[in-house]
């Protein structure tokens, strides 16, 4: 894997983390924009090859390739610093939950009841349905279903998903989110072994309905 490639890669990977709908606009049109910059040197490398008949061309053919390898490996360079800088601002916008940051609740319901109760009582204006599959907003293939779907008319708002500790490296799991994300929707996870107390659940809710 070259420099560039594996760069790319690293920046995707940070960017799974990045949760603000500002945020994932600006990652969008940064890795398209990358994208493209990438497109149009390959066809200039084209045409530059096509003359490159004698001694001096090649040379020049040679020099701009280096060229363009140093420019994508800048912007990919660039990107995930900037894939990096979005995951750290989501992860301060969303603070990472503690199980000591709460004392569990004493109502004995489940991290499933407590979220349907407080969509209820604070969002009646959607409609909550359950264990929707990913194949509902066009995907193919083998998911994990998504615990909670929360629909605004037959529109998606927002999609819950319920983990437990090991849940989150499934393959099933992965492309069920990805599936969400890529379509534009917002996705978030309740671990379910964690307190999720109602004061927990409900400032979660609101920062994306």
């Amino acid at each position: 894997m070259g420099l560039f490639d594996k760069l790319l890669k690293e920046g995707k990977e940070a960017l799974k983390e990045v949760t603000s709908e500002e945020n994932k606009q600006k990652a969008s049109a940064f890795l398209n924009s990358l994208k493209e910059t990438a497109k149009e040197g390959a066809e200039t490398l084209k045409e530059a090859a096509k003359e490159a008949a004698s001694e001096e061309n090649r040379e020049k053919a040679s020099a701009f390739l280096n060229s363009l390898k140093d420019t994508l490996q800048e912007q990919a360079q660039d990107f995930k610093k900037t894939a990096e800088e979005m995951k750290a601002e989501s992860r301060r916008e969303t603070p990472a939950y503690s199980e000591t940051a709460f004392e569990a609740p004493e109502d004995g319901k489940t991290c499933r009841e407590r979220i349907l109760d407080i969509l209820a009582a604070e969002f009646p204006q959607y409609t909550v349905r359950e264990d929707v599959s990913p194949q509902t907003i066009g995907g193919i293939g083998r998911f994990m279903n998504y615990s909670i779907a929360v629909y605004s008319g037959d529109t998606p708002k927002l999609f819950i998903m319920l983990v437990g500790k090991t849940t989150t490296s499934h393959r099933e799991y992965r492309w069920s989110r990805e599936e969400a994300e890529k379509n534009g929707y917002a996705f978030i996870n309740f671990v379910k072994h964690y307190p999720n107390t109602p004061e927990y659940v409900s400032k979660r809710l609101h920062q994306y309905l």
